[in-house]
């Protein structure tokens, strides 16, 4: 096991590992490959549709060329002026479609890779890089390894088939001179088309290749130990032993306020020591029942009892009714109609002790 890392890196990345690999490092999954073979592919089509407009637009600026210098012309500053705007206006209509194609293809593949994630951090100065230690390890890494390969295959496939292309048509190519304009036009147009097609499939097949590999390697570099998934779980639900000291903190505050409602209850009803529960009834609201205050079981009833005694709060023994509000009624709310008998008895009985005489 590698020190300080947690572990063997076996387990798969968590969504918040993978968020945060994201978000704040800039680390997506993307294969330099699929961009280039996409960015071939679309300007090779849109060549092909921009083709004869291309050439129309060739042709006529050729004529119009032609036609100037043909003309009665004065070689003057004016005159170079006007060639030069004429020249760059023509050019920008020819080449600015397929230019156009060129660069935006592979910033949508770059995006819909990257899923519109804009980020400065992949390539923001990191002192770690002018390590020459590690830039050898670099140099001989299984990345540098496997990108060597990919360009040896790519170079390798396209020069063998420009070499076979080209002793497969030596004869047809000697026949060139023997063909007018349009047909060695046309006869290199399709002999180049068919070249491009086949560079095309090689890059294909390669991408796919390059964007497994990149998967692969995407994935073990987000891997995590065991004990790191149990930290950032940690992290997510709370350290176990800060969450029971937590909710033992609350208990303990919640106890307290329930303890200081004691003294101001009207009654307690006990059975006899496992349970206790504290009545307070407010003879100003007369529509409301009497609620529970304070309830306990065991040792927290005998405590309850001890704070009513000491506050002179009238305690009654009924054992099925004291078990009865403990199971039934949470503290702060109203006892229910089918207890209202009961508990009047009950209240009856504390005001006739106390001497309290109640009106109406």
């Amino acid at each position: 096991m590698a020190a300080g890392g947690g572990g063997e890196k076996t387990e798969k990345a968590t969504p918040k590992k993978r968020r945060d690999a994201r978000e704040k490092e800039g680390n997506v999954l993307q294969s330099k490959e699929i961009t280039i073979a996409a960015s071939i592919f679309f300007t090779f089509f849109a060549l092909l549709l921009l083709g004869k407009y291309m050439f129309r637009m060739i042709t006529e600026t050729i004529s119009i060329w032609f036609a100037r210098i043909g003309g009665d012309i004065t070689p003057n500053s004016e005159f170079i002026m006007e060639t030069a705007v004429f020249i760059m206006r023509s050019c920008a209509m020819i080449l600015v479609p397929l230019v156009a194609v060129t660069f935006t293809v592979p910033i949508i593949v770059v995006l819909f890779q990257t899923k519109g994630l804009f980020t400065m951090k992949p390539i923001s100065p990191k002192f770690s890089k002018l390590n020459p230690i590690n830039g050898f390890k670099r140099l001989f890494s299984l990345q540098s390894s496997v990108g060597i390969i990919k360009g040896l295959i790519e170079l390798g496939a396209i020069g063998a088939i420009v070499y076979a292309r080209i002793i497969g048509n030596v004869r047809d190519y000697q026949r060139l001179t023997d063909m007018d304009v349009i047909q060695g036009v046309s006869f290199i147009a399709k002999t180049g088309f068919d070249l491009v097609m086949t560079i095309i499939v090689i890059f294909a097949f390669v991408a796919v290749g390059d964007y497994i590999f990149q998967w692969w390697q995407y994935e073990k570099k987000l891997r995590m130990s065991k004990q790191e998934v149990k930290d950032e779980y940690k992290q997510i639900e709370g350290d176990p032993q800060i969450k029971g000291k937590i909710k033992q903190k609350q208990r303990e505050v919640a106890m307290k306020r329930m303890m200081e409602q004691v003294p101001a209850a009207d009654v307690v009803v006990r059975n006899p020591t496992h349970f206790a529960v504290a009545l307070i009834y407010e003879k100003e609201n007369t529509s409301a029942a009497p609620r529970v205050v304070a309830k306990g079981k065991d040792s927290l009833a005998l405590k309850i009892i001890d704070i009513a005694e000491k506050h002179e709060v009238y305690i009654t023994e009924n054992r099925p009714l004291a078990r009865e509000l403990y199971e039934t009624v949470e503290i702060g709310g109203e006892i229910p109609p089918s207890l209202y008998n009961a508990i009047a008895i009950i209240l009856t009985d504390m005001y006739a002790a106390k001497g309290i005489t109640i009106n109406g």
